[in-house]
């Protein structure tokens, strides 16, 4: 358990707290802990983690200029429906079949199949959260759950804890977002 892997779990149970509670601050600390994961992922032979991490503070900045319009306020939430689901899954799915087998060859991925479903998986959920789509709590419910199995087998235990309980905060998530939707 490094140090760097506790503090960049701090700021990931900053930013999922703040997300539930659509606080623009959440993307600066997700931004932060995402940095230093980067390095935590990329040591322990998860590549495309590690290059999601990248993705994930670009996808802040843009969390972060998007909420900026609704300062003050809460922006309303919106819905996708089904066929938009399908059509994620399926781009979630082609994405992965591309990239395991690059990063088996290429990455020395400890885990190609399930690095990539999850890094293609939270690209998407991730975006759903930017855009403030309702569902993307159901999205992180699944790759949450997913990701805690996959970094406790390569040892992240405090990062594996981490990612179980942004699987129960996304349940939260889900209720309030879901509630607002409805008023």
């Amino acid at each position: 358990m490094a140090p760097a892997e506790l503090v960049a779990a701090t700021f990931g149970f900053a930013y999922i707290l703040l997300a539930i509670r659509q606080h623009r601050a959440c993307w600066i600390a997700g931004a932060v802990g995402t940095a230093i994961y980067a390095k935590v992922f990329l040591d322990a032979g998860l590549p495309m983690q590690a290059a999601l991490q990248v993705v994930y503070v670009a996808m802040a900045a843009y969390g972060y200029f998007a909420w900026r319009r609704d300062q003050g306020r809460s922006a309303p939430v919106r819905r996708w429906t089904l066929a938009q689901h399908v059509l994620a899954l399926a781009a979630v799915g082609f994405a992965t079949f591309v990239s395991a087998p690059l990063a088996a060859e290429h990455a020395l991925a400890a885990a190609p199949v399930a690095d990539s479903l999850g890094t293609w998986a939270s690209v998407v959920a991730t975006w759903l959260l930017a855009r403030r789509v309702v569902e993307n709590w159901l999205w992180w419910i699944a790759v949450d759950a997913g990701l805690a199995a996959l970094f406790a087998a390569q040892g992240l235990l405090p990062t594996a804890a981490l990612y179980l309980a942004y699987a129960l905060l996304a349940a939260a998530g889900w209720r309030r977002w879901r509630r607002e939707a409805a008023a």
